[in-house]
């Protein structure tokens, strides 16, 4: 009786520890390998490289790109234009980017 207690027991186990061990992730995989079932995808705000503001069409340069003011970019819409931050609208949240200061240069333009 005791022996074979013992057989169900050791099956349990190692029933039970086959399980366990394929939901741990290898800890030698690089990082990007990894995947994690319960995180959410969030989407990288466009980089912010000049602000135009004033003359005939305002707006930004995102990702290389010149956006207008109510323009789309990356999913996210361009909703203000300030001196040295903007101002992205997605999904009813906004989002700041500053203008890092060592890029600020004020241009006039002649005849204005």
């Amino acid at each position: 009786m005791a022996k074979s207690f013992f057989w169900v027991l050791l099956g349990c186990l190692l029933m039970t520890s086959n399980g366990y061990a394929s939901s741990l992730s290898d800890p030698t995989a690089p990082p990007n390998s990894r995947t994690h079932n319960n995180t959410t995808k969030r989407a990288a705000l466009p980089s912010l490289q000049a602000i135009i503001v004033g003359g005939e069409q305002p707006g930004a340069i995102l990702n290389q790109r010149f956006v207008a003011v109510n323009q789309n970019i990356s999913g996210f819409t361009l909703s203000r234009l300030h001196q040295d931050y903007v101002v992205l609208a997605r999904a009813g949240k906004q989002y700041k980017i500053k203008l890092d200061k060592v890029s600020v240069k004020r241009i006039t333009v002649q005849g204005q």
